[in-house]
């Protein structure tokens, strides 16, 4: 069972730098990307573990992607430019939906890119998978707003309503990619892994670097069966 975590000093700093960015346009591996006050960057320190998720996407020739919390879109374009057939991204954030617009027409991806507002699944409709991106929070701590969900996710319950509903938009063998920090110690990662078997899936493989004085993993995720 998860339980609550102080909030870490990093994530209090991060949250700070994300209120406070300026918009400048930065290039990440021939990527184009503007930057949005409150919304999350797409380079940082916190940032590190998710360009490492590009390590477990695999081949993404023909592959239809949803891209969650998108944020600046930074995902969803290196997955299109990748290879990947379709494109949906998402977020919760209305500050990160046009600033994932913006980056989209940036890139002359547009038209290949549907950038919707939604809470998890809420604004799809009976659309199928072949790998998810999760950007979910990574910090147990009450919320405060929406720019803090991008960080905060009291008790995991987004995470364990992920888990519920993730499942009917999965085509058969779909992939989840997420990242997760072992920020109250070494059962974390353990607590995780118990959650994922809970719900009926298991740890494909992960990626695990050093940074800030914690762990992270980027994991891909499929179904147990």
């Amino acid at each position: 069972m998860f339980k609550h975590m102080d909030n870490p000093v990093i994530s209090q700093q991060f949250l700070e730098e994300i209120k406070n960015q300026s918009s400048k346009i930065i290039d990440i591996d021939g990527v184009k990307i503007k930057t949005c006050k409150n919304v999350f960057p797409p380079r940082s320190n916190f940032s590190e573990s998710s360009e490492k998720l590009y390590e477990v996407f695999g081949n993404l020739k023909g592959v239809r992607v949803l891209d969650m919390g998108t944020g600046t879109g930074i995902q969803a374009i290196q997955a299109l430019k990748n290879g990947a057939q379709s494109v949906i991204a998402v977020d919760i954030n209305p500050t990160a939906i046009a600033c994932a617009k913006e980056n989209a027409i940036l890139n002359n991806v547009a038209d290949k890119i549907q950038v919707k507002e939604s809470d998890l699944f809420s604004s799809l409709n009976s659309e199928k998978f072949d790998l998810i991106i999760a950007n979910l929070p990574v910090a147990d701590f009450p919320i405060e707003g929406v720019v803090e969900s991008a960080l905060y996710d009291p008790g995991y319950k987004l995470h364990r309503r992920f888990f519920r509903e993730v499942g009917n938009y999965l085509n058969p063998g779909g992939i989840i990619i997420m990242t997760h920090i072992n920020f109250k110690g070494e059962s974390d990662f353990e607590e995780f892994e118990a959650m994922l078997n809970k719900f009926g899936y298991k740890v494909e493989n992960y990626i695990q670097i050093d940074n800030l004085g914690y762990l992270w993993r980027m994991y891909r995720i499929k179904l147990n069966n």
